[in-house]
């Protein structure tokens, strides 16, 4: 199973706050109508999909084989990809990418051990999040009686921005690159890397020379610092670190208190889902 920031197959945790506030309650009640699992899996299914339609596509001359069931086929693939996958098609290239999602695929049925993703992974996940949630959305609004055939939620829209703040790591794929969500959780890692980036730029450095030289202190993984420098993508990069099944990955996010200005001690996932729905409630 991938590990994300919360675990995806967890839907029915309680906030300590929700009695003593009501907005957070709403907020929680709405996080449990989700199927986070499901949105993963159901989004690198149609990744697949229809990156293998496009793959076999080109392999046969750009003509539909004769077994696709594809109704319509980009005049312009190279556009498509770009427009579809817009994080993914920046860093990997189509056969990259097809490589990847079976990879998470793989990860996503394995429930014996626990999978780390890099920012080659945590992009193509984006994206893959992205495109489902668009379609349910679109159903949930539009015939609500199709969209249980993927089931994301129990019959409410899921809100990509917000799905993204509760369960990516970081979006350190995004530095140097403009966000098309507040994604305020993680906007402010992005930020502070980049105001870094530029005070070393004031002395001289290139980019990507300043982000090395702070890579120590930022906590940034190889395949970040690859992936920003748009290098050649090596196989072993789209390759996922396994680990153990130990029951105990998410531990910590219910142990481990921080403390807040107006509410004391709360442990470190009911401290990120308060600050969450604050960029909930502000939208």
């Amino acid at each position: 199973m991938l590990i994300f920031s919360k675990d995806i197959g967890q839907r029915d945790h309680i906030h300590e706050l929700e009695d003593k506030l009501p907005d957070l309650k709403l907020y929680m009640e709405y996080q449990r109508k989700l199927f986070p699992y499901t949105v993963i899996r159901a989004g690198l299914d149609l990744a697949y999909k229809e990156i293998d339609d496009m793959l076999n596509y080109v392999d046969n001359d750009y003509r539909p084989p004769a077994d696709s069931n594809r109704q319509e086929y980009p005049s312009d693939v190279d556009q498509w990809y770009r427009q579809r996958f817009p994080w993914s098609s920046a860093f990997l290239k189509m056969e990259d990418l097809h490589y990847t999602l079976v990879t998470l695929v793989k990860a996503m049925d394995s429930f014996r051990t626990h999978e780390t993703a890099n920012s080659y992974h945590w992009t193509v996940l984006y994206d893959s999040a992205h495109n489902i949630i668009q379609v349910y959305n679109s159903l949930i609004r539009e015939k609500p009686d199709q969209s249980r055939d993927i089931h994301l939620s129990n019959a409410v829209e899921v809100d990509f921005d917000d799905f993204i703040n509760n369960y990516w790591l970081n979006l350190d794929f995004m530095i140097f690159s403009q966000a098309d969500f507040p994604h305020k959780r993680h906007m402010e890692r992005k930020e502070a890397i980049e105001e870094a980036i530029k005070q070393r730029m004031t002395e001289g450095e290139e980019p990507m020379a300043a982000l090395e030289a702070l890579t120590p202190e930022l906590k940034l993984e190889e395949a970040t610092l690859k992936l920003l420098r748009r290098d050649p993508v090596e196989t072993r990069f789209l390759e996922l670190t396994s680990s153990p099944e130990t029951g105990q990955q998410y531990e910590s996010l219910y142990q481990n208190k921080l403390e807040t200005p107006e509410h004391g001690k709360i442990s470190v996932i009911d401290a990120d889902y308060l600050n969450n729905h604050e960029a909930f409630s502000k939208k």
